[in-house]
């Protein structure tokens, strides 16, 4: 029995979840046989179950929908739409792509079953899904953005059809994004910030209300980030981290 109970009817005998992601309307999970399932509210295909799946509110777990024979590795959402790496380094995309966040090099309202992105900048270490943009790692440690908003990219370029390097990271290990901001970990253990800002410094640079347009050092002192270690909310984070030798 897993420990939570609405996939109990859903999962096989030695299967498990083994992440879970939140949306502003909808829950994603990725179990240990590396299959996804949703739940909750799929106006903008934020399920990743079809149509019929977007009119009306899916109150128990439903298997995201054309994924048979893909084992994922990793899931990542935060508002309607959901990122998706599969074992052999394809990557997945379904949900709302109305900002050309979904790497296609195209503007789609609605992706209702997942699509499979062609990215072709190396092997992928990490994504992450932010409200208007997605975030790709690569093992080399560098970051490719795309969508619309504050970027990384600088003021001059809010909005990409296609993955685009942030030239100010290089070696990161982790990468993390919320509605409106992104966070990324460097192997030195080092945070860096950028997205809009608002009054309660939610960017951690010692500014209140600014944009950010480009990555930044947050200063930590002498305490050393933990990748694994954040949480990256609409209005705050939370980062553990040890003190540095």
């Amino acid at each position: 029995m897993s420990k939570l109970a609405a996939l109990d009817d859903v999962l096989g005998l030695d299967e498990a979840p083994v992440k879970v992601q939140c949306g502003l309307d909808h829950t994603v999970v990725l179990t240990s046989k590396g299959r996804a399932f949703a739940m909750g509210w799929g106006a903008d295909g934020q399920l990743g179950a079809g149509l019929e799946s977007t009119t009306t509110a899916c109150k128990q777990p439903v298997p995201v929908s054309g994924l048979d024979g893909v084992s994922l590795t990793d899931i990542s959402s935060s508002t309607d739409f959901t990122l998706a790496l599969a074992a052999d380094n394809r990557l997945y995309y379904w949900g709302n792509a109305e900002y050309g966040q979904c790497m296609t090099g195209a503007k789609i309202d609605q992706i209702l079953t997942p699509i499979q992105v062609p990215f072709d900048f190396g092997r992928i270490a990490g994504i992450a899904a932010g409200g208007c943009h997605a975030l790709v790692l690569t093992e080399e440690g560098r970051v490719y953005s795309c969508g619309y908003g504050a970027l990384g990219l600088g003021l001059a370029t809010i909005a990409t059809l296609q993955p685009a390097p942030i030239e100010g990271l290089g070696d990161i290990q982790a990468i993390y994004s919320s509605t409106d901001r992104c966070l990324a970990i460097d192997r030195q253990r080092r945070m860096y910030s950028w997205g809009l800002g608002n009054a309660a410094g939610r960017l951690g640079n010692g500014s209140l209300g600014a944009n950010s347009y480009e990555p930044e050092l947050v200063g930590t002192g002498s305490w050393a980030v933990g990748p694994l270690m954040v949480a990256l909310g609409n209005d705050m984070a939370l980062v553990a981290a040890t003190e540095a030798c």
